[in-house]
């Protein structure tokens, strides 16, 4: 078994840790729909770092477990972020939004409050292998995968009823990002057998993916918003 590195994680968790902070503090003023996706940006950051120094300082049960609590968020921001970008008000996708953002809550209470509820078992190469116990393994596992799936259900859905472009390019960049990072963790964990247990750390590496595009949709945003800002002070000198 090949040693663990860190340098993989360590760089993936501060280049998502470094644009969280550019872009939460250049859309701190702005609507929720890019604010959860900068939200995701911390998460995954998150995951990346707690895992890089669990596997380089082993030993410390409460941050192995305060990674496993850290990407609980993940498909209820997703399917968050789902919500918002419906191009009108949907009560369906709202109570769907509560049901997993209260899930999230229960499960990371469930990982902090009880010191076996994740162990960290073994760093091979660039990933770390997790051992579970208790039976509410089994919800946990059916909350990720539904959040996951309505998560991608959602968007598609937005996607093809949001008439606005700008929207849909921002739609379309997250739904590509969440199936190249999604689909290739899935196949990983199911064909190969040595990374059974390893899926939270294969999707945060693979993560990288939809980090990327969500990078990508919000360069797109500051820009967009340079130009805007730029024709309104354009226009006020001419009227002066």
């Amino acid at each position: 078994m090949n040693a663990y590195s860190p340098y993989l994680a360590l760089f993936t968790g501060f280049v998502e840790l470094f644009a969280f902070v550019y872009f939460f503090l250049l859309f701190k003023q702005s609507e929720s729909l890019l604010k959860s996706l900068v939200a995701i940006l911390l998460f995954l950051a998150g995951y990346q770092l707690f895992e890089a120094y669990n596997c380089m300082f082993p030993g410390n049960s409460f941050l192995v477990r305060l990674s496993f609590a850290d990407i609980t968020m993940l498909p209820a921001l997703g399917v968050y972020f789902g919500y918002l970008s419906a191009p009108k008000e949907s009560k369906t996708q709202r109570y769907i939004t509560f049901v997993f953002l209260g899930s999230a809550l229960f499960f990371i209470t469930y990982f902090l409050s009880r010191p076996s509820s994740a162990l960290l078992l073994s760093c091979q190469q660039f990933f770390a292998t997790y051992n579970h116990s208790g039976e509410v393994y089994k919800y946990y596992g059916l909350y990720y995968q539904l959040g996951l799936f309505s998560m991608l259900l959602m968007t598609v859905y937005n996607l093809i009823f949001t008439e606005e472009l700008i929207k849909r390019k921002l739609i379309g960049d997250f739904l590509i990002g969440s199936i190249v990072f999604i689909i290739p963790s899935i196949l990983i964990t199911a064909f190969i057998p040595q990374y059974n247990g390893s899926m939270p750390s294969i999707m945060c590496h693979i993560g990288l993916f939809l980090s990327f595009f969500i990078i990508k949709a919000l360069v797109r945003e500051k820009k967009l918003r340079q130009v805007s800002l730029g024709v309104e002070i354009e226009y006020l000198n001419i009227r002066l």
